[in-house]
């Protein structure tokens, strides 16, 4: 591990040392002594702010978090209270300060039954731990239409015109209206960081200006989202990363939108590169212009979406980088190669890094395990606490 990153974690090791004795001779809050922070989340230019510093953060994708015995996506790996609070002590614990999961309509019962969020608001506000909820699934995963099935095969790639208008599958509600509810039931609530309104939100539909169907989308949500919650951010959910819809030229179209926040792209190989620290770039780790012939396509890769973000001057999050790995020589390569990404991302710009995903047991080679000793562990300690000291 670089030095610099070593170094940043030993201090702050050294720093909840010192913290910690400053509890015990003054009296002073036990979340002092454990590195935790609470209050609001702002945006504030190209950044973040929290408790009047800038806020750069790691974490991780927990998804099926909200699960309960009414819904989990994956009942295998699905979490009590008791347990959501060791895994999110753990997550304190490995330097991440946000998490990750899906919110759909699936898991509140359209909107009728918060146990599921409840649960992991408290462990988060318990933890020191800030949220990103996400309101609907654009692969179609975990969400109420037919599995696997993407919302671009809505009638003719029409979800995101038409379709999110209307309730889809066994919703009781369109996702306009849900994501009204969901936003006004929890928007006196600080841990959480902001909403994702779709994660992976892809089409190729385009309006009649022939700007990404997305772009009316973002504007319509958003606005419907701040008129009930005009404290929390908010980001669209996209990949950006060659995927339709927000990459290119339609990210620029996409996060412009002034009730956008910040914007968000998600580093898989499929769309990029595993091994490549910045994908899309000519050196393999600085982004390329905005101007540069490549960005202007509409496939353009993650590079050019941080290049793109610093024009906009909005935060930029990676939402989700996962690599697989299955043993103890590929989690070490995967923890080498997305340090690799992290210290690239950061360096361009970026102001969150999540890893896809965390879980309990195995369910496909993507997992960070709890109870084990992933060296991704010590990679997100090190360069959150490198991080998070940066102005």
């Amino acid at each position: 591990m670089p030095e610099r990153y070593a170094a940043a974690r030993r201090t702050r090791r050294l720093r909840l040392v010192v913290t910690c004795l400053l509890v015990a001779l003054l009296g002073t809050s036990l979340a002092a002594c454990s590195g935790r922070h609470s209050g609001w989340v702002s945006r504030q230019g190209d950044g973040f702010r929290l408790d009047g510093a800038p806020f750069r953060f790691v974490g991780f994708n927990l998804y099926d978090a909200a699960a309960t015995d009414s819904y989990s996506c994956h009942p295998q790996t699905a979490l009590d209270a008791s347990q959501l609070a060791s895994a999110f002590t753990r997550i304190h614990d490995s330097g991440a300060t946000v998490v990750r999961f899906w919110a759909y309509q699936t898991y509140t019962r359209g909107g009728t039954y918060w146990a599921g969020v409840d649960k992991v608001v408290e462990a988060a506000r318990d933890a020191g731990l800030h949220l990103l909820p996400v309101l609907e699934d654009g692969p179609g995963d975990c969400t109420t239409g037919p599995a696997h099935t993407p919302k671009s095969s809505y009638e003719g790639d029409t979800w995101y015109t038409e379709g999110y208008k209307h309730p889809y599958g066994t919703a009781s509600l369109s996702f306009r209206d849900y994501a009204a509810r969901v936003v006004t039931h929890y928007r006196d609530e600080p841990v959480i960081l902001g909403w994702s309104m779709v994660n992976e939100a892809d089409t190729s539909a385009r309006d009649a200006d022939g700007r990404s169907a997305l772009v009316d989308f973002a504007q319509d949500v958003g606005a419907v989202v701040k008129s009930h919650d005009s404290r929390h951010l908010l980001t669209v959910g996209t990949q950006s990363n060659g995927a339709p819809g927000a990459s290119g030229t339609d990210f620029s179209d996409v996060y412009q939108t002034d009730t956008v926040d910040f914007a968000e792209v998600h580093d898989w190989g499929r769309w990029g590169d595993d091994t490549v620290p910045m994908p899309g770039s000519s050196d393999g780790t600085t982004p390329p212009s905005p101007e540069d012939g490549q960005c202007t396509r509409t496939d353009s890769k993650i590079g050019c979406s941080f290049a793109r973000a610093q024009v906009l001057g909005k935060p930029l999050v990676v939402g989700e980088a996962g690599i697989s790995a299955a043993t103890d020589a590929e989690r070490q390569r995967r923890a080498d190669l997305l340090l690799a990404k992290m210290r690239a991302a950061f360096a361009a710009g970026a102001d969150g890094y999540l890893v896809w995903q965390l879980n309990t047991e195995p369910t496909d080679s993507y997992d960070v395990l709890l109870g084990s000793d992933d060296p991704l562990f010590g990679v997100l300690e090190a360069v959150g606490a490198a991080e998070s000291g940066r102005d």
